[in-house]
């Protein structure tokens, strides 16, 4: 069996309630010793974030894009121009499946992009895949990895065939 890099802690950046209570459902029941900080906009998250002198207690960040007060594009900016947050994996969760989104998204140093699965059980898959990546060995993918894989439709894959846009991830 494969040693799997635990997550202790990661951070819910989401405004929607109910994404939100649907996100932490999942993460504990992959594992219950995962502790959630959830933040509800773009503007607590960079307070929370800069209120923090050191290192990130966190190892993970779960970043909607659409996003009251300042957005999770200008947040994921402002994240990786610091240098105590640059190498903070950075996953965007959300509703938007555009083009333009996507691109600025990897530009600005976002780790992956994934539009929110409509099913509970794919958003099961999807969280469980990504907790599973060994991020501290995680390297950026290049643009056309990342653009694959955000455009992928994870919503439109099967259940069996749902962890196919790992693939370039399980290689690394």
């Amino acid at each position: 069996m494969v040693q799997v890099e635990q997550i202790k802690h990661l951070v819910i950046a989401d405004d929607d309630d109910d994404d939100q209570l649907l996100l932490q459902e999942v993460i504990k029941n992959y594992s219950d010793t995962i502790k959630i900080t959830e933040i509800c906009d773009g503007k607590k998250l960079m307070s929370f974030l800069s209120a923090s002198q050191k290192e990130p207690s966190f190892s993970l960040l779960l970043l909607d894009l659409n996003m009251p007060y300042k957005n999770g594009a200008e947040c994921l900016s402002e994240i990786k121009k610091n240098n105590k947050l640059a190498q903070l994996p950075i996953v965007i969760l959300s509703t938007s499946r555009n083009i333009k989104d996507i691109e600025e998204c990897y530009e600005n140093g976002a780790s992956l992009f994934f539009t929110k699965p409509c099913s509970f059980n794919s958003l099961k898959v999807l969280i469980h895949s990504i907790l599973s990546i060994q991020w501290k060995k995680f390297k950026q993918l290049s643009k056309e990895q990342f653009m694959q894989i955000a455009t992928q439709g994870f919503i439109s894959l099967s259940e069996e065939n749902v962890q196919s846009p790992f693939i370039y991830l399980q290689k690394k």
